[in-house]
């Protein structure tokens, strides 16, 4: 134990460059939610990666968002900035071929950061043919930053993920693990419930309307058999209400099944979902809505 390292990595970037899938394939287990759409995630979360040598903490951000209008968007950039107070490692996290003003925003919190703290991630060069093209890209984003590595990865395929993770080791801190060995982040059961739940919603809803629901858990009994969750789903308007429900309540039933199942592989046990709809004007932008909703530590 006298060589372990200990340390945390904080996982930045604009929305949707795939820093959750990240997260997921470097622990090995599915923690944050994930889809398509930007804004997914809305919490610093964290992931615990521990081995025979070292304890990675990664903590997972929102996306970044430039000009945040609404108090949710305003809260999630303060997490964002937040998760690199007394970090190890930062990851930045890009994709790859693609820079807009969006990933320049993030580079404006990157460069009080030291750059032998600082990782650059390329994600998704599955999806490039030409590899070559890479060579410019980074030569284009270096113009603004230095970083000590730079790393071309597919979080969703695996690629380059062991080298990443050595990179990582090699870096962190000597000292003794902050967490068991067998506890993989620092987020209870009633925040997975809630978190799987908004997946399911957002995977099947329209464009705008995931970004103005939230979820909060009621209920969570877990017995020997069974866990019993249940669950509000919060919407701004009756009109939302009516859309998530469905007609015959079809979409709510298929969400729920979909979510009861994904609950059922986390914690492996039985699980039974029960869910209601319920409006709350203007939440989003309610700071005490926030509170109630547990954006707010």
């Amino acid at each position: 134990m006298n060589n372990f390292k200990t340390g945390y990595v904080s996982i930045i970037g604009r929305p949707n460059v795939g820093k959750s899938t990240l997260l997921n394939y470097m622990i090995d287990q599915k923690l944050s939610i994930v889809s398509r759409k930007p804004q997914t995630t809305r919490w610093n979360l964290q992931g615990i990666k521990t081995t025979e040598h070292a304890q990675i903490i990664f903590i997972d951000t929102p996306g970044l968002q430039k000009q945040p209008k609404s108090a949710l968007n305003r809260h999630m950039n303060r997490s964002v900035s937040h998760s690199l107070d007394h970090i190890d490692i930062v990851l930045f996290v890009v994709e790859g071929l693609k820079w807009n003003e969006l990933d320049e925003n993030v580079i404006e919190l990157l460069k009080d950061v030291p750059k032998d703290k600082l990782f650059l991630i390329i994600n998704k060069v599955d999806k490039i043919q030409d590899k070559n093209q890479l060579l410019s890209f980074i030569d284009t984003i270096s113009k603004h930053v230095e970083f000590k590595e730079i790393i071309p990865v597919s979080a969703i395929k695996g690629e380059g993920i062991t080298n990443l993770e050595s990179l990582l080791i090699n870096d962190l801190p000597v000292g003794p693990p902050l967490y068991p060995d067998d506890q993989v982040t620092d987020r209870n059961e009633r925040f997975f419930a809630a978190e799987f739940i908004r997946e399911q919603l957002i995977l099947r809803l329209s464009d705008e309307l995931p970004y103005r629901l939230s979820i909060t858990i009621d209920e969570f009994k877990d017995d020997d058999k069974i866990i019993h969750i249940h669950a509000s789903i919060w919407v701004e308007t009756k009109g939302q209400k009516s859309i998530v429900i469905g007609k015959e309540g079809k979409v709510l039933k298929v969400v729920g099944k979909a979510a009861r199942l994904e609950l059922e592989r986390l914690y492996d046990k039985k699980v039974n979902l029960k869910t209601w709809v319920k409006v709350k004007s203007n939440w989003a932008d309610s700071e005490q809505a926030l509170k109630q909703f547990g954006y707010y530590d």
